[in-house]
């Protein structure tokens, strides 16, 4: 019988937000049926909770929410945390988790209505037909819920970190 100990990624709470990394960058972990990955947040602004990240750059997991994240793909959603500037912290892959979303969008339960893809400033905004399963293939979300405009809602994140 082999001797299996505790990693200390496993006592990593996916809730942690710390000045200095406690665990490698890019390290993965599955709490509660959601995937989380290890970031860095080497943007110029702080990154609340339902909004979404894309890679800094060429640097990995370091990630950011600016006013270009619709250009890049989505990493992942901030979950439990504020990751403020310069801080490291978890983001959540895949699974379900809340969404921020476009103040100018809704999501609704047609098909076509509950794709959204990371747009501007870490916020989704609803992509219908087939573009928004293409769009999906490359980082994004699937609505579970119903929002009217902007604020959060439940959805389903494939991120590609």
């Amino acid at each position: 019988m082999g001797f299996n100990s505790a990693s200390p990624l496993l006592t990593e709470s996916v809730s942690n937000v710390t000045a200095t990394n406690s665990v490698e960058l890019g390290t993965r972990k599955c709490v509660d049926s959601r995937d989380y990955v290890y970031v860095y947040n080497a943007g110029g602004s702080d990154i609340n909770p339902t909004y979404g990240v894309t890679v800094s750059g060429g640097t990995g997991y370091s990630v950011t929410v600016s006013s270009v994240t619709s250009n890049s793909p989505l990493v992942g959603v901030v979950r439990n945390a504020t990751l403020t500037t310069g801080t490291y912290g978890w983001a959540v892959v895949r699974g379900a988790t809340n969404i921020e979303v476009n103040a100018d969008t809704s999501l609704g339960t047609g098909t076509a209505e509950q794709c959204a893809v990371l747009g501007d400033d870490g916020v989704f905004s609803r992509v219908t037909g087939a573009t928004g399963y293409i769009a999906n293939a490359l980082g994004g979300a699937y609505a579970l819920a119903v929002t009217a405009s902007g604020g959060s809602v439940l959805a389903r994140i494939n991120g590609i970190g």
